[in-house]
């Protein structure tokens, strides 16, 4: 698979993913021209679907512009319900534990645990026969798959780096911190894995390169911050 990462931040999250023949987007959290603009016009017009995790703006700013511009979007009804685009003939409502077939990749849909609904993706292409974990804006994974070839997961913070108050409640409520993905790492086979994608890292409660270090150390995995 070939996967770039668009953006990845409380400012915007947006991801493009490939297998050659079929090519999703996940999460449109940055304005409809910068997706065009950083995709080299990829988006919208060479675009099978856009998966949403949920509503917050920073991962479906674009919501509305893929809708209107004809592309497919996937998301809990929960989020389009929150968008106020519920009947748009292109808005796809998916549930958790489903299985849908996007050209060919099939994607099965994992259970988050945010502050609003959420969802996370457990991917297969039928081209590349590889599978990709996609998590995040979560403080727990439930979903332990046996076979996964590249996790893009969610290292929020450091609790060390959280001031006490309203936000660390917040956050240890609603994301995951390095070390609540260390253990989930940890907990897993990560046999067939080649690379790791930590993503959303927070600009005021993260250290990239101890976040990398600590990953690597862990795992024996390539790892690769997504970049903001």
């Amino acid at each position: 698979m070939n996967i770039q990462s668009l953006a990845s931040s409380s400012k915007g999250n947006a991801y493009l993913i490939s297998d050659g023949n079929t090519t999703i987007l996940i999460e449109c959290g940055i304005s409809f021209k910068e997706l065009k603009k950083r995709t080299n016009y990829v988006v919208p017009s060479n675009i099978d679907a856009c998966l949403l995790t949920h509503q917050h703006l920073d991962h479906s700013k674009s919501l509305k512009d893929l809708l209107n511009a004809g592309v497919d979007c996937y998301a809990l009804k929960e989020t389009f319900e929150a968008k106020g685009v519920s009947d748009h003939h292109r808005a796809k409502s998916i549930e958790f534990n489903g299985f849908y077939a996007i050209g060919t990749f099939a994607i099965v849909v994992l259970e988050m645990k945010h502050d609003v609904p959420c969802c996370g993706f457990y991917i297969h292409s039928m081209i590349t026969d590889e599978y990709l974990l996609f998590a995040t804006d979560t403080y727990l994974i439930k979903a332990k798959p046996t076979l996964v070839n590249y996790i893009m997961i969610e290292a929020n913070y450091d609790i060390d780096l959280v001031e006490d108050g309203v936000q660390r409640k917040r956050l240890v409520q609603s994301h995951m911190s390095i070390e609540t993905t260390l253990r989930y790492l940890r907990s897993i086979d990560l046999k067939f894995v080649k690379k790791i994608y930590l993503m959303h890292l927070s600009a005021r409660h993260s250290n990239e390169e101890e976040f990398k270090r600590k990953v690597q150390a862990a795992t024996g995995k390539p790892v690769e911050i997504c970049a903001e």
